[in-house]
């Protein structure tokens, strides 16, 4: 009796292996992967590139680190007309400045009457109006006030693009992911019926619980590893390219109504564990998908169908159904975003969480979720006759 519960732990990842090798083997989830794998390099260049001239840069980063204070601001101004343009068209050294105070401001505002506190107290009531659009209650706007009240004010600015071109360019790895999952998970448990193989395997030792989890395991390798190879390809390039200068800056830096004390690395950091999260959801449904229609393109159709309608429907649902639009937000891929330290709603369990805090918790529980009821499902499927 050991010796076969011996040998059946042993071919648990021999039919890893081989359901990898399966993954490996559609042509078309390979060539996928690697057409999204090739564009993140394109991404890395033209993320940044595409914001300026590469000659401009160090003209753009001339004032990094510089505080935007009074003197600092007054500098901009003289370099600025009315309407916040530059009086000379060839200036770039205050184009990161300009445009901050221009998003605090209003871009179809005159700059008068602008000095520090002004335009400090202008950002104060921006975030003011943010919340009551919101509907946040009273505990919500104390727990933001209290942490807008720890900011180290007035910021250092520094130059955006390159911040701009790692935030954005990891954000738009959710768009890859949904793709790559899609297609190439499709088929691993829909190729048996598909080929009608199914009633042998499932008459096999192993061919139940063994090889409903091994194909499990395989889906969210290949989709995970997927993911780290295009975003560790990503990184690096930018890295090579164009350097990390900037990412050590405040937030507020790139996102004025921010209220979170944290640097673009932290905020990267964010970010990628939202899309690595989403990722492993993500697979969790396509693999359940694939379970329940053991039928590739209808399963393919569904897993992209609905990431694209969710996001289509978070964009729809109106802010006063508090409820229904925090969670679609949340279940949106558009979450993946360096926009969510703007969603103040916060989810109280036991304490306030804020949405980047929460959702990669909702996000492994609704995996499992969806795993166990796969597992079930699987136990339970009757094969059809062949």
């Amino acid at each position: 009796m050991e010796r076969r519960d011996m040998k059946k732990r042993n071919c648990f990842f021999t039919l890893y292996k081989y359901e990898i090798f399966k993954i490996f083997k559609n042509k078309v989830a390979f060539a996928t992967f690697l057409i999204f794998f090739v564009f993140s390099f394109i991404q890395g260049e033209f993320e940044v590139r595409g914001n300026l001239d590469p000659e401009d840069l160090p003209r753009y980063q001339a004032m990094d680190g510089r505080v935007i204070d009074d003197g600092f601001i007054s500098e901009m101004l003289a370099a600025t007309d009315e309407m916040g343009e530059p009086i000379d068209p060839d200036e770039l050294e205050y184009d990161g400045v300009r445009s901050w105070v221009r998003d605090i401001w209003g871009y179809r505002t005159a700059l008068t009457g602008i000095n520090e506190s002004t335009v400090y107290h202008k950002r104060e009531e921006s975030i003011a109006e943010t919340y009551e659009d919101l509907k946040l209650s009273e505990g919500e706007i104390a727990y933001w006030q209290e942490r807008e009240q720890k900011l180290e004010k007035p910021f250092a600015i520094y130059d955006t693009a390159i911040i701009s071109g790692v935030l954005e360019g990891t954000t738009n790895f959710i768009i890859y992911m949904i793709m790559i999952v899609g297609i190439s998970l499709a088929a691993i448990f829909a190729i048996e019926t598909q080929r009608r193989t199914d009633p042998m395997i499932r008459s096999s030792i192993n061919g139940r619980t063994e090889l409903y989890f091994a194909k499990i395991l395989a889906g969210m390798t290949y989709s995970l590893t997927g993911l780290l190879i295009i975003v560790a390809g990503f990184l690096t390039y930018v890295g090579l390219a164009w350097g990390f200068t900037g990412m050590q800056a405040a937030v507020q830096i790139y996102l004025p109504l921010a209220a979170e004390d944290m640097t673009m690395w932290q905020l990267e950091g964010i970010i990628l564990i939202m899309l690595f999260t989403f990722t492993f959801m993500l697979s969790a449904f396509a693999l359940f998908v694939s379970n329940v229609t053991r039928n590739s393109l209808a399963s393919m159709g569904i897993v992209i169908g609905a990431c694209f309608g969710i996001f289509a429907l978070s964009t729809s649902v109106p802010l006063k159904m508090r409820i229904l639009s925090q969670t679609i937000s949340i279940l949106s891929p558009s979450i993946v975003s360096s926009n969510i330290l703007y969603d103040f709603r916060l989810i109280k369990l036991g304490r306030y969480l804020t949405e980047y805090q929460a959702a990669p918790m909702i996000y492994i529980a609704l995996s499992i979720i969806l795993t166990v009821a796969g597992c079930i499902i699987y136990l339970k499927h009757e094969i059809k006759s062949n």
